[in-house]
């Protein structure tokens, strides 16, 4: 199972969105759409335009013919509020050191072979890096992989010698 992030756009104003769907459809077809609370109007007009959304503890409406207990499932976590914290690692983590979270990750001193990492947030390593590090975050930004191994999302991202910013379909090297 691997994570997304998604955005759903809130609604209470019917002639709001009207005019919005009418102008911007193309760009928000594959959005869901959050009701706080049922609005036969609301769903009507989103069902018609087979737009996804779904009611606060309520019922849910996909434009598949089917919606999977996974589809229900994520669609309940999306109305959890998630906060996510970013922790700054001002020193060498060292052999043996173990960190395991879902938080972001900041890295600004080396972290050394034998040091292993894995977080569901975002990393950035501005040090050397000769450890294991595991990111299955949106991003993750390496200065120096020589000697470690790196993976994003599953996939090792080998050597890396100037300072790179990798997303699932961009790897850029920052100059």
């Amino acid at each position: 199972m691997r994570q997304k992030t998604i955005r759903v756009f809130e609604v209470d104003d019917y002639e709001n969105l009207k005019n919005v769907v009418e102008s911007k459809y193309e760009l928000i077809k594959k959005h869901y759409f959050l009701l706080k609370e049922p609005n036969a109007e609301i769903e009507d007009f989103l069902k018609l335009n087979s737009l996804n959304y779904f009611i606060v503890n309520s019922e849910s409406f996909t434009s598949k013919k089917e919606i999977t207990e996974k589809i229900k499932v994520v669609e309940k976590e999306i109305i959890k509020n998630i906060k996510s914290k970013t922790l700054i690692f001002d020193k060498i983590i060292r052999s043996g050191e173990e960190i395991n979270t879902e938080d972001n990750l900041v890295f600004l001193n080396r972290i050394n072979a034998g040091a292993k990492i894995k977080t569901s947030g975002n990393v950035e390593i501005f040090g050397e890096c000769e450890g294991r590090v595991e990111c299955d975050g949106d991003y993750i930004l390496v200065k120096k992989n020589i000697k470690g191994t790196v993976i994003f999302k599953g996939a090792d991202i080998g050597k890396i010698e100037k300072l790179t910013f990798i997303t699932d379909n961009m790897k850029k090297v920052i100059e």
